[in-house]
């Protein structure tokens, strides 16, 4: 026996032969169209015939499933500048279908088109967006997909800005007391170590009683990193914490500062200059120079001046503050070379320093000018280095001679190395002027001269010496 299975459209009155010689009492009907309603019927046959058929119920060609419903509870779970982690949960329904995958899409804040995620679906209930835009915000969503297809999809999760995570702060380190009076004390403290991943707004000081234990706010925000605490009682003791702020909030308190009783300080005076002053100041002739020294010390300590020989305070302009002290020279000559000493002087101690200025100007007199060995008509003129060489060493020197009955002065040489010259084929029993120049390489400079005139005769050993 057999059975003989046929099948019409209900848009039709035609059937069709579908199987003629079906041996099993289950068949597979394929080439359908999908949508079409259908009939179907089926009639045994054995060796006698045909028998009556059996006609079915209307049936609309269609799966068994559907797509499912959209994933649902959308989430950045973590973000960073470049990149962030996004999870959701699983449809409520999947369709009659397994679930095989998901599919991601992500839109920027100021964007119209979703862009994909990720090419391939995922099967996790996770993936990570990377490539993204630091500073920017992004909000996701995501299809569910099995055999029917993809979901509809999941309503957005919220905007989330892509940025490094965000932590409070550390706290700085032990603030540092460093000044205080008879109502007031001065902190400082460095920044902290971590700003928790954003940047460090300001901080917050406490201070309370070193007897009590009830905190009071100095100061709830200051950008500074050195704030004083006022208002405070004389001759009691306080201690002092500091904490860091960001936008995420308030971090934990630093350690506690020492107490630290306010009273007026005492401080040793202290001259901070840097290594570079402390060499020799070249200054141009005819110019002006201004030494200029910053110091501390409480109370303010008086400060002066010095320089051998030379009154400062009419030689210079002195002017001094609360923190610092200066000389200024105008029109500079070779005398104004030397050691400049500033000293500073209070309650608690003294200090001094010494500076060096070197005038770059012709050399001063020569020194100890003096005439002998003279005969007949010759003479020795001897003489030493000046006192004040000017900017350099003197090189050269240049001796002049003048007769008692003129005024001019005659030149010798201008090219003498030595400290000494003599003076030939001069006339027996003249008097003779001599004069001394040094020359350097800032240019000639002051001359000493004999202020005796000195008389050619026979006595080698006689000499004059009358002073330079």
């Amino acid at each position: 026996m057999y059975y003989i299975v046929e099948k019409c459209e209900t848009s039709r009155v035609a059937w069709t032969l579908v199987y003629g010689d079906m041996m099993s009492t289950t068949c597979k009907i394929t080439k359908l169209l999908k949508g079409n309603e259908y009939l179907f019927r089926v009639r045994a046959v054995n060796k006698y015939g045909e028998g009556e058929t059996l006609e079915s119920d209307p049936v609309k060609a269609m799966d068994p499933f559907t797509i499912p419903s959209a994933p649902t509870d959308v989430e950045v779970t973590s973000a960073a500048n470049e990149a962030m982690t996004i999870c959701w949960k699983t449809p409520a329904s999947d369709g009659g279908s397994r679930i095989s995958g998901y599919i991601v899409e992500k839109r920027e804040k100021q964007g119209i088109r979703w862009v994909r995620v990720n090419k391939k679906p995922v099967y996790d209930l996770r993936v990570k967006a990377s490539g993204l835009h630091p500073g920017s915000e992004y909000e996701f969503r995501v299809f569910a997909e099995n055999a029917a297809g993809l979901s509809e999809p999941s309503l957005p999760c919220p905007l989330t800005l892509a940025e490094d995570p965000k932590f409070l702060p550390s706290p700085p380190v032990k603030p540092t007391v460093i000044d205080s009076s008879r109502s007031s004390i001065t902190l400082s403290w460095n920044k902290p170590v971590f700003d928790g991943g954003a940047a460090v707004t300001g901080y917050k000081v406490e201070f309370r009683k070193s007897t009590e234990e009830d905190w009071t706010v100095a100061v709830q925000n200051t950008d500074r990193t050195e704030f004083t605490v006022t208002g405070l009682t004389s001759g009691t003791a306080y201690v002092f914490t500091v904490r860091s702020i960001n936008k995420v909030g308030i971090s934990e308190p630093s350690p506690e500062t020492d107490p630290e009783v306010a009273t007026e300080r005492e401080e040793k005076p202290e001259i901070h200059i840097n290594p570079e002053m402390r060499k020799t100041l070249p200054v141009k002739y005819g110019s002006s120079f201004t030494l200029t020294v910053p110091f501390t010390g409480k109370p303010v300590p008086s400060v002066s001046w010095e320089k051998a020989d030379v009154d400062l305070r009419v030689r210079g302009m002195i002017n001094t503050t609360s923190s610092a002290t200066s000389i200024t020279v105008e029109r500079a000559t070779r005398d104004d070379s030397g050691k400049y000493t500033v000293k500073l002087q209070n309650a608690a101690g003294s200090a001094s320093l010494t500076l060096n200025v070197r005038v770059l100007d012709s050399p001063g007199p020569p020194a100890h000018i003096i005439v002998k060995d003279v005969t007949e008509n010759s003479a020795t003129v001897t003489w030493d280095i000046p006192e004040n060489e000017g900017g350099s060493p003197v090189k050269n020197y240049l001796v002049d001679i003048r007769d008692i009955s003129r005024t001019g002065w005659i030149r010798l040489t201008d090219k003498c190395r030595r400290l000494s010259y003599k003076v030939s084929d001069l006339e027996e029993g003249g008097i003779y002027f001599f004069r001394v120049t040094g020359e350097n390489e800032y240019g000639i400079g002051v001359p000493a001269e004999t202020r005796e005139g000195t008389k050619m005769t026979d006595t080698t050993d006689w000499e004059t010496n009358p002073g330079a």
